[in-house]
């Protein structure tokens, strides 16, 4: 089965494809969800490698219990927990302190909240940045090196060799199909205020 005919599947079908060891189905959600869980891993470590390095284990450990979920949203749960447990058991073993200055009560059951705001946080930005490569070409690529290379306007015209104006122009443009986009989403009112934040 090819790339093109799993993102035209339903999520029932998608999960069967998994369960049966299709190696197509397991390539999608791991393109799906690697980004998201690098970045929420390294938000909990500070360390960006380590965090590849957590993320691509807890992959290996879904491929090996793939018959043991019933839904993509089981999968979805399995893969941050084991993220979040992961990094946690990192930070013990490295004594390292939290970035951002995280009680210890993170290390328990009850920093329930926190994480799932994360997680949420998490899903806003993974849900931006599908809608950010879905933009036309040169609109996506301006939008891109604002909100991920984090390029002020004038560096973004000297290295597209573009004028300003054209750069202020296509970030509106981008911004406006954006809000458009995922105005109707779960998380519409927290991507509209992360859109405010990089896009100011």
């Amino acid at each position: 089965m090819s790339t093109n005919q799993i993102k035209n599947l339903s999520e029932d079908e998608l999960l069967e494809g998994l369960l049966n060891g299709d190696t197509y189905a397991f390539d999608y959600i791991f393109h799906k969800f690697y980004g998201a869980l690098c970045l929420f891993a390294t938000r909990l470590t500070s360390d960006k490698f380590t965090a590849e390095e957590i993320v691509q284990d807890i992959f290996c450990k879904l491929w090996s219990k793939r018959t043991d979920f019933h839904s993509l949203n089981s999968i979805k749960a399995f893969l941050y927990i084991s993220t979040r447990n992961a990094s946690m058991n990192a930070l013990k073993k490295q004594s390292r302190k939290m970035k951002h200055d995280l009680e210890f009560a993170f290390f328990t059951d009850g920093f329930e909240e926190p994480f799932i705001n994360e997680i949420i946080y998490i899903e806003a930005l993974r849900e931006i940045s599908a809608e950010v490569n879905a933009l036309p070409e040169q609109c996506g690529k301006i939008i891109k090196m604002i909100f991920e290379d984090g390029l002020q306007p004038k560096e973004i015209a000297d290295k597209l060799d573009i004028a300003i104006s054209t750069v202020y122009n296509q970030k509106m443009r981008g911004l406006s199909i954006l809000r458009k986009r995922l105005s109707d989403r779960g998380f519409a009112v927290l991507t509209s205020l992360i859109l405010s934040i990089y896009f100011k």
